[in-house]
Formats: C-alpha cells, sequence, structure tokens
C-alpha cells in the first residue's frame, strides 16, 4: 500500500513542508442556481443600460447597491465616457470592489432608514450632477416586507431628470407600487429574465423576479435644501 513520504527533517531546523494528510479541497463547487442567478441579473442590467445610454442619453449612472458584479463594465461598454457612481454595500468587500472597478464610491446600503444618508453625500460630493439626467441603478430585489426606501427624496432631487431600476421578489402590485412618484416605463414592470417584452408576450417560464424602469421628467435647476 502506498504512504505518502514523511518530509524531509534537517536537524536543527524546523521542516517548511506541511502535509495535507487527508484532507480535501477547502474549494466548493460552483453553486449553479446561484450562477443562473447572476447571469440573468447582469443580462437584465446590460439590456436596461443598454436602453438608457443609446434611447435616453443617460451619461450618469449610480450603481446603488446591484447585487452582481461587472455593472460599471457595461455601463462603459454601452458608453466609454459614462459617470459611473457606486453606493457599495457596507463593509470593505463592497468598497474595494468598487475601487477595483475604478468607480468613484460611498459607502452605504442604499436601503433602509439611512438610504437618505448617501444620497445627500451624493449631492454634496458633486459626483453627480442632478441638473442633468442620470439614472440610479437599485437592483437589489426587494420583498414586500422590505421596500426601498428614501425613494421620494431621490425624486425630488433628481431636478435634471433621468431614471430608476429597480427589481423585486414581491408580489406584482407591490413592486409597481414601489416606484411611485416615478412614471413607469413600458411595459412596466416584468420578468427579469425577458424584460423589456411584457409578461403576456412570453410563453417561457421566468425566474420570478419582477424588474422594471421608472422616469422622473426633467424639471430645470431648482434651488435643493442640501445646498
Amino acid at each position: 500500500m502506498f504512504r505518502e513520504p514523511e518530509p524531509l527533517r534537517v536537524p536543527g531546523q524546523q521542516s517548511r513542508v506541511v502535509s495535507l494528510g487527508n484532507r480535501t479541497s477547502a474549494c466548493a463547487p460552483p453553486d449553479p442556481v446561484e450562477a443562473e442567478r447572476v447571469r440573468l441579473h447582469q443580462a437584465f442590467l446590460g439590456r436596461a443600460v443598454d436602453y438608457l445610454c443609446a434611447d435616453a442619453g443617460i451619461r450618469q449612472f449610480v450603481d446603488w447597491g446591484c447585487p452582481v458584479p461587472g455593472t460599471a463594465e457595461l455601463i462603459r461598454r454601452a458608453h466609454s465616457d459614462a459617470t459611473v457612481v457606486r453606493v457599495a454595500p457596507t463593509g470593505t468587500a463592497g468598497v474595494l470592489a468598487a475601487a477595483a472597478d475604478n468607480v468613484a464610491v460611498l459607502s452605504g446600503d442604499g436601503s433602509g432608514p439611512g438610504a437618505a444618508s448617501p444620497l445627500r453625500r451624493l449631492h454634496t460630493s458633486g459626483l453627480v450632477d442632478f441638473d442633468e439626467p442620470v439614472a440610479v441603478l437599485m437592483t437589489r430585489p426587494f420583498g414586500e416586507q422590505d421596500p426601498p426606501a428614501g425613494l421620494d427624496a431621490l425624486h425630488s432631487v433628481m431636478r435634471g431628470g433621468g431614471y430608476l431600476a429597480l427589481t423585486s421578489t414581491a408580489p406584482r402590485a407591490v413592486a409597481e407600487a414601489a416606484f411611485s412618484p416615478f412614471l413607469p416605463v413600458e411595459p412596466g414592470v416584468a420578468d427579469l429574465t425577458w424584460w423589456p417584452y411584457p409578461d403576456e408576450d412570453v410563453s417561457a417560464p421566468g425566474c420570478g423576479t419582477l424588474a422594471g424602469l421608472g422616469r422622473v421628467p426633467r424639471r430645470g435647476r431648482g434651488v435643493s435644501r442640501w445646498r
């Protein structure tokens, strides 16, 4: 029977070889369900960004807690000169990921009672010019009990107009209501798998996550309470 040879020991020195014995690899195989979820979400973001750049003329984007990697690359592929700012999830990992993408970054999770704080910093830092159109990609899926907070304040500060992207696992009525006061962009909310095609036009099974865009018209330059 084959036996693993013992590490060579040199008198007076401690061996630098560490025997792994029968330990197996700590690297778990990729989860195919999670991989498919990421792929579908990235594909939705790609379609949304292409529309926002090509059809809506957006040149400023805020990645507000998007739950998949590569958002900045998608945006710059659609328009190389686009401004990208990320509101990264609270914690070092999110901030470092944003720094690696060479985008401006603010820390914050983009949800809950503190949602206005990143918005205030976005406004006062000058990273985003809210007198010009901007697209906010707030696509971490929200549930029925945790709708996104601070959207009224976001709508108010977007004087130059722009768009809001949301995704949700909540019932359709809840997802649609979350866009208020933003105006829905056709076709409204639809399954993330095939948006912007309406659900009634697709017979294939979806992923169960709804997605959509809301719009705020340009209102011109106004007086901001944060200036």
